[in-house]
């Protein structure tokens, strides 16, 4: 499960991390150190031919739901990619409408004592490498609470963790590999598929607990990221 994640960079940097060129809004993104579901996050999709940036909203929408938004109890903020074919809100989508969501780090509660961790792709100065997580998105016309709502939505894909990751949490965010960015926006899902279920490498990651104020979606600066002690660090 990936409920909350930070993310700081501008479009031009979001080119140079993907490796691609492509247009982007008029607008750049504000740095969100404490992103949430309903947020609306800078993302690049690809609809199989084309690709371009943009400002999506967090929690995927199927094209075919039909009542209002706010009807909607069914979680669609992250997708099993082990579930991803078969399961009715993403089996379209996935096949031509994928995106990578660029991040920092990502944030996860250990479910023994529901201390927050902050995990990502260790730099080489004690930080956090940007990625990009894998995802899908819909576009979707309707009504949010009785008003017009008119967005592109989108869910972040999930896999199994291990070893270091799973002794916080068993799920994690498929987080991309260099070689896997191109390919997951516009390659065959077969190919691409099994290479984004493969767990990210221990040796690759870095986490620690954080203060318990990111568990407050209306804490969004960059202290949230800081360790909560020192000592603990992985």
């Amino acid at each position: 499960m990936c409920g909350r994640y930070s993310h700081n960079l501008t479009w031009s940097e979001i080119h140079e991390l993907a490796g691609l060129a492509f247009p982007v809004p008029d607008r750049e993104p504000v740095p969100n150190y404490n992103t949430a579901p309903t947020h609306f996050c800078p993302v690049v999709l690809s609809d199989g031919e084309a690709i371009r940036g943009e400002f999506a909203f967090w929690g995927l929408v199927p094209h075919w739901w039909d009542k209002d938004l706010s009807d909607k109890k069914f979680n669609t903020i992250n997708a099993k990619s082990e579930e991803i074919t078969s399961k009715a809100a993403y089996r379209d989508a996935v096949r031509h409408q994928r995106c990578i969501v660029p991040a920092v780090c990502f944030y996860e509660w250990r479910k023994t004592d529901k201390q927050p961790f902050a995990i990502g792709i260790g730099g080489s100065d004690d930080s956090f490498a940007p990625f990009f997580m894998a995802g899908i998105w819909s576009h979707w016309t309707g009504h949010f609470k009785n008003e017009p709502f008119d967005a592109v939505t989108f869910t972040v894909l999930t896999r199994e963790a291990r070893d270091k990751m799973a002794t916080v949490h068993n799920r994690e965010p498929a987080i991309l590999t260099e070689d896997e960015i191109k390919p997951w926006l516009s390659d065959p899902l077969e190919g691409i598929l099994p290479k984004v279920m493969q767990a990210t490498p221990s040796q690759l990651l870095r986490l620690y607990p954080v203060d318990r104020a990111v568990g407050k979606v209306s804490n969004t600066g960059p202290d949230l990221m800081k360790p909560a002690g020192q000592n603990s660090l992985f």
